[in-house]
């Protein structure tokens, strides 16, 4: 990815960057240039001052020993002492540990763990060891209340805010509410000239079920079309008399748009505007929109003498996308851009670009 202008970052951060990584020297370095050298034996960060590479890394001339270090100086080795007395620690496979009777009795003092945190009137062992059958030890009355034993039910006709439910006794309760529940039955055939009765997930029809039709026909001295809906007002509900059932989209002969929600083709004026919401847009509509409201402009730029480029592109509008791509690799670059006018785009490069090294694309 090239930049082929500064880039200001508003003393925002670079995370996580990574420097140039280079075996040796960058040639035609220019100055401030940063990299980092990797070759065997150096693998160092150079600066460019201008006329030389600068050592950034420095380097460490002496370790002044002492305070449990030894050796040091200019050159040599530098030993950490720990002084191991084999009571509180010790050094094996090199590896220090504390012993076994490293840490006394004073380190674990009334201050830091007291009786009262471990009291009968909290957890004791005689209330773990002798817990009743159907009980837990919880607190369900408050954050400061002691535990305490707490009844599991089995059924939740039973169930209070004191009290936990097995999951046998919830899975029974909600299976029980969900089963009186309406459910969609499927497809039921009005030219039979009786209404249904409901079968799942338990026989017969209950209150909510419904049907939706897939043959026309007249039941109950109501005529049906295909797609209309019955729904049992109660359960148990008749046969034959309408009186029972509620009927939907009964009118679907007669639909208009504000009837069964029929809808109409939009014209161009109401795409162009996007201000109505109940039309439909054809792909003939969409496309004209989309040709009148899409257009773009493309140029070559670049000459020895020039840095600065002022293109005419005639959209009438600020509200363009400006991509720029280099016209021999064809990878895309970044130049300063500014959207002079409505209709003017001006593209600056730091360094001016050979003839028509560059196309420009401008997209509304």
């Amino acid at each position: 990815m090239k930049f082929l202008t500064n880039i200001d970052l508003n003393k925002n951060q670079i995370v996580n960057v990574a420097v140039h990584n280079n075996a040796g020297n960058p040639s035609s370095p220019v100055q401030g240039q940063i990299y980092f050298d990797t070759t065997n034996g150096v693998k160092k960060l150079f600066l460019y001052n201008g006329t030389a590479w600068i050592d950034l890394t420095g380097d460490i001339t002496s370790v002044v020993a002492g305070a449990g270090l030894t050796g040091g100086g200019t050159g040599g080795d530098v030993t950490l002492d720990v002084n191991v007395d084999n009571a509180t620690i010790e050094i094996n496979s090199d590896i220090v540990r504390v012993k076994d009777l490293g840490v006394t009795t004073a380190k674990l003092n009334d201050g830091a763990v007291t009786t009262i945190k471990l009291g009968d009137n909290q957890v004791t062992l005689g209330k773990l060891a002798q817990i009743a059958n159907l009980k837990v030890l919880g607190n369900v009355s408050g954050a400061s209340a002691n535990v305490a034993e707490v009844t599991i039910v089995t059924d939740l006709a039973s169930a209070s805010s004191t009290t936990l439910a097995t999951s046998s006794s919830i899975k029974s309760y909600i299976d029980s509410t969900v089963g009186g529940l309406g459910n969609l039955e499927g497809a039921w055939d009005a030219s039979s000239g009786s209404f249904p009765v409901g079968s799942t997930p338990t026989a017969g029809t209950k209150a909510g079920d419904y049907w939706y039709v897939s043959v026309a026909g007249t039941t109950g001295g109501v005529a049906f079309n295909i797609g209309d809906v019955i729904i049992a007002k109660v359960n148990s509900a008749s046969t034959s008399s309408a009186a029972d059932w509620i009927q939907l989209e009964v009118n679907r002969d007669q639909a208009t748009e504000s009837v069964l929600g029929v809808s109409r083709i939009a014209t161009q004026t109401e795409v162009n505007t996007g201000t109505n919401d109940t039309a439909y847009v054809t792909p003939l509509k969409l496309v004209t929109y989309l040709n009148n409201a899409v257009g773009g402009f493309a140029a070559n730029v670049g000459n020895a003498s020039a840095t600065s480029f002022a293109l005419t592109h005639n959209l009438g509008t600020r509200d363009v996308t400006v991509l720029i791509y280099d016209n021999a690799t064809y990878e895309q670059v970044y130049a300063d851009v500014v959207m002079t006018s409505t209709t003017v785009v001006t593209v600056t490069f730091a360094i001016a670009p050979s003839s028509n090294a560059y196309r420009v694309v401008i997209k509304k």
